[in-house]
């Protein structure tokens, strides 16, 4: 096993460093034995970076590296009210001097979803919300016909920071996690699926570094967004991305070989808390005092506390990704009052 196969091919890509790599691996002795579990490891993708941490600040790196390569000097991208990825590209699109636009879509109003708002008030996003799919693109085409330097500087950044580029982020990811585990790697990996990226990329790098590993793929978005032919296609594009840097990358086939897509701890819908989810988020609290969210984290976590209690785990290394942000919000998040974001943003700044 080695952890230096992609060099060649990642230094081929645009990249601008964001995160602080490598992310720490350690164990998490008290809840594996709540669970009966002989090893469980955690991945501690919430420390990305110093100020906003998360699994999206890897795919920032490559997609942002790419605006900034292209000479774009604003991005526009996409997710609900709430989304981690819509603010950690707020966050860091701002560290880079680039305007950044969010067209956003509906989800449950919390207060977490507010403070989320005021965060992008500080930092000057600019905001928009869609009524649908069909107006979603309507939004987006009229922000690139409208931008005032030229259609060609305001780079799009898919949902999720999930374009083939973004998904090495996590090839990457794959080979660091090798790299830390050597000849001990997990026999499986836990971790939410949404755009995908993240699962692609993992999968890709695991099978690259020849890490034998499993993915346990929770979904956390419908299953009309996330979809085993989503997850394929992502895989293809960025291997045969990498390939064309450094053709002694193989094309790999079966690019579901090493994954499980699960849908049954979704729930009512997108953002919306299931019971599993959320005694499973207080459950890692209690024993390893680490805070999850019930939108991502807290579903992955339910499909491994369920595996875990049916006994399907035993005698194998077990290891949680943990995609979200653990860094805190700045305090002057608590004292912006919004005054300046759209009128719309009012009945999630309510809560």
């Amino acid at each position: 096993m080695t952890a230096a196969v992609p060099n060649v091919a990642l230094a081929g890509l645009p990249r601008i460093a964001l995160t602080e790599l490598p992310t720490p691996v350690t164990p998490a002795p008290a809840l594996a034995a709540e669970l009966g579990l002989e090893t469980l490891l955690i991945k501690h993708d919430d420390l990305t970076n110093p100020v906003y941490g998360g699994n999206k600040v890897r795919k920032l790196e490559f997609v942002l590296g790419d605006a900034v390569r292209q000479g774009c000097d604003s991005v526009v991208t996409f997710g609900a009210v709430g989304s981690n990825h819509a603010l950690a590209t707020a966050i860091f699109a701002k560290q880079l001097g680039l305007a950044c636009h969010v067209i956003m879509t509906d989800q449950p109003v919390t207060p977490y979803v507010a403070r989320t708002l005021r965060y992008h008030a500080l930092l000057g996003t600019r905001l928009e919300l869609a009524t649908g799919y069909g107006n979603l693109i309507e939004v987006t085409e009229r922000l690139t016909a409208e931008h005032p330097t030229g259609t060609d500087r305001l780079y799009r950044i898919p949902w999720g920071g999930s374009s083939p580029l973004g998904t090495i982020g996590f090839v990457n990811a794959a080979f660091e996690l090798a790299g830390q585990c050597r000849d001990d790697a997990p026999d499986v990996i836990y971790v939410a699926c949404g755009t995908m990226g993240t699962v692609a990329g993992l999968a890709l790098g695991l099978r690259l570094a020849g890490c034998a590993t499993r993915i346990e793929a929770v979904r956390v978005v419908p299953d009309n967004v996330t979809t085993p032919d989503g997850i394929v296609k992502l895989f293809v594009a960025a291997n045969r991305q990498l390939h064309d840097i450094d053709p002694n990358l193989p094309l790999l086939d079966e690019p579901l070989a090493n994954v499980s897509l699960r849908g049954e701890f979704f729930g009512a819908g997108y953002a919306a808390a299931t019971a599993e989810c959320t005694q499973a988020v207080a459950l890692i609290r209690r024993t390893e005092s680490i805070a999850l969210e019930t939108t991502y984290t807290g579903k992955a976590l339910a499909a491994l506390v369920h595996d875990a209690r049916e006994r399907r785990l035993e005698g194998r290394r077990v290891l949680f990704w943990n995609t979200y942000n653990a860094r805190p919000y700045p305090p002057a998040v608590d004292t912006e009052t919004g005054a300046g974001l759209p009128g719309w943003t009012r009945r999630y700044l309510s809560a």
